[in-house]
């Protein structure tokens, strides 16, 4: 049996807990860098984080959607949301994760694009596709990393501006470093599976 074999059929013998050591591992071994690093906030850090190793990886982003999607759940039970949205590009692959998990618990969910910024071609619209919408829909962010939370609020920002309602976001590692606190500062709240604290290595 090879790798990817053995994989598929370990899936459903792991338990939340398990799941999410093996993502917290696989973050500190193949995403973590000690080296100086400007990030995309144009802050300088010692250490970066680069998801997308895992995140475009079939060995883990089904694991990395069912921990998003247990903490969607949570959401969803509160009436906090409605669509999912994922920000280019990170968000992108999350996104489609949570919706091959969300399809396999028989509870399925729904999703969108939104756009850093409105295309001039097509039909130019900012959220991608449009058919999920209704005016004030509720809409929860997917998102890797947060440092100052900008990308995730130039996403708010689209979307209530086009009559939408976003006042929560899910990530996968905050970095600690003001994005929460700035998200909260325009009405949305931030759940993260992982934070800065829990990875680093000093």
């Amino acid at each position: 049996m090879n790798k990817n074999n053995i994989f598929i059929s370990n899936i459903s013998n792991l338990n939340n807990s398990e799941i999410r050591l093996e993502v917290l591992n696989a973050i500190k071994t193949l995403c973590y860098e000690k080296k100086e690093f400007t990030l995309v906030s144009g802050r300088k850090s010692d250490f970066y984080i680069d998801l997308r190793r895992i995140s475009f990886d079939g060995d883990y982003l089904y694991y990395i959607g069912k921990l998003l999607y247990n903490e969607l759940k949570a959401l969803k039970s509160k009436s906090l949301f409605e669509v999912i949205a994922g920000v280019p590009v990170g968000g992108l692959p999350l996104v489609a994760s949570i919706l091959i998990v969300s399809f396999l618990a028989h509870e399925p969910l729904k999703s969108v694009v939104i756009r850093k910024e409105r295309k001039g071609y097509g039909k130019g619209n900012m959220i991608e596709p449009v058919q999920f919408l209704e005016k004030d829909t509720k809409i929860v962010i997917i998102e890797d990393v947060v440092t100052t939370g900008g990308s995730i609020l130039n996403a708010v920002n689209n979307a209530r501006n086009e009559g939408y309602i976003i006042d929560s976001a899910v990530c996968i590692v905050d970095r600690e470093e003001g994005g929460k606190e700035n998200l909260l500062e325009n009405g949305v709240s931030l759940v993260s599976l992982f934070t800065r604290a829990e990875i680093v290595l000093n």
